[in-house]
């Protein structure tokens, strides 16, 4: 089949000068993503779709969210809920939505994009693929796949990798291990990291954020996150202890959920300093700015594992940046360059409980040094880490997509 033409509503010159791009329609596919929590990965997807459709692209986005509970998204974003029943039932619905929707290119976040891949060779368009993480991840959570399907997968998602037109990581150490690991160009695989929306999140008075709140006054250290093992709130915990015997009028918040809850309000007993940790659970992302607003400094305790490994691009670093908050993290492939960047923050060995303490009491009894790393770290979020200049980026990547097959270039 014919790929889908763009439609000339542009005034660009038939002789190929410049003049404003013609209308882009994408398909956007997050199967595995329900936008009615608030995990980092549906927080990502309602984010770039919403700006992509702010750059007047029409954006037909699949997810796995249940109907009724699918959040506001915007002008310009069509949402669709994935059928359950079987993968070709989910093929079923977006080669219909390409068609009916008049999709230029498909864009899928999933490991292994297989609905993108047979989407494009039914439809005749272009599909990119963005990748967030490794199956690592899995096994460290408990979760294992079979040897004989993983013996399968593997061959299978290669194909998929070569067939795309690009391949979009979210750090660098991510993208060449992509890269590598399927024999993929140099040129095909392309780093975007994460963004904030930086309207959303803004300082904020900390006096005023914690009466809002109900927090008790004191010096607050802040955790947002996802609580599983790559986090290292272990650490922070123990970290805190120290920090507690030098600084008393210290405090930890630990703002998320996950499988690690039980665990760590368990630890928090153990180190006897459960009195001063405060697990508000998982809060709705539009009171995530509060919570920054109200700290004092923020941490984002990384593990060694797995993170020096793909590297990192988290969405809490981007949003403490913005919201003008100092910051003490781990020194891994991602992190180190957004904290180097900024200037906005103290780097300290993964997994290392002494350096954690040293840089967030240092932090903590100098308040004039606290507010000049958060002034530069909100000027660094305003001018380099916003979804905006994200959305621009992928953009001009679905573009060139689309380009080359109106070129008569392939479109899988």
């Amino acid at each position: 089949m014919m790929p889908l033409q763009l439609k000339d509503a542009s005034t660009e010159s038939r002789s190929g000068g410049l003049g404003p791009e013609p209308p882009l329609h994408l398909l956007f596919l997050a199967l595995d993503v329900d936008l009615g929590t608030q995990r980092g990965e549906a927080i990502h997807t309602r984010e770039l779709a919403r700006f992509l459709a702010a750059r007047g692209i029409r954006v037909d986005l699949v997810t796995a969210t249940p109907l009724g509970a699918v959040p506001h998204l915007g002008a310009g974003v069509f949402h669709h809920t994935r059928p359950s029943s079987s993968d070709w039932a989910q093929v079923r619905l977006c080669t219909r939505l390409a068609r009916e929707g008049e999709s230029h290119a498909i864009y899928e976040r999933r490991l292994s994009p297989k609905i993108a891949f047979a989407v494009s060779r039914l439809v005749g368009i272009p599909f990119l693929v963005e990748v967030n993480g490794v199956e690592e991840e899995a096994a460290i959570l408990g979760r294992t796949t079979r040897p004989v399907r993983r013996a399968l997968t593997f061959p299978l998602r290669r194909r998929i990798y070569h067939a795309a037109a690009t391949v979009i990581a979210v750090s660098d150490p991510l993208a060449a291990l992509v890269r590598d690991l399927h024999g993929l160009p140099q040129g095909r695989v392309v780093p975007i990291p994460n963004g904030v929306d930086t309207d959303r999140f803004t300082p904020l008075e900390p006096a005023e954020a914690r009466a809002r709140l109900g927090l008790p006054a004191g010096l607050w250290i802040l955790f947002v996150g996802n609580l599983v093992p790559w986090q290292g709130v272990e650490t922070l915990l123990e970290a805190f202890r120290r920090v507690s015997m030098s600084v008393p009028e210290a405090r930890l918040a630990i703002v998320g959920d996950g499988p690690l809850r039980g665990p760590l309000e368990g630890l928090a007993r153990e180190l006897q300093i459960a009195n001063r940790v405060y697990f508000p659970g998982t809060v709705p992302h539009e009171d995530v700015p509060r919570f920054i607003g109200a700290s004092d400094v923020c941490a984002a305790p990384f593990t060694q594992m797995r993170n020096a490994r793909i590297g990192l691009s988290p969405l809490k670093l981007y949003e403490y940046l913005a919201c003008g908050r100092p910051i003490v993290a781990s020194d891994v492939p991602g992190v180190r360059e957004l904290l180097d960047g900024s200037g906005a923050g103290i780097l300290v060995r993964p997994d290392d409980p002494g350096a954690l303490t040293k840089a967030l009491v240092s932090i903590l009894n100098d308040p004039l040094r606290a507010r000049s790393m958060g002034v530069r770290g909100r000027g660094f979020a305003f001018d380099s880490c916003s979804w905006a200049r994200t959305a621009e980026r992928l953009e001009g990547l679905l573009r060139a997509a689309v380009r080359t097959v109106r070129k008569g270039g392939r479109a899988s």
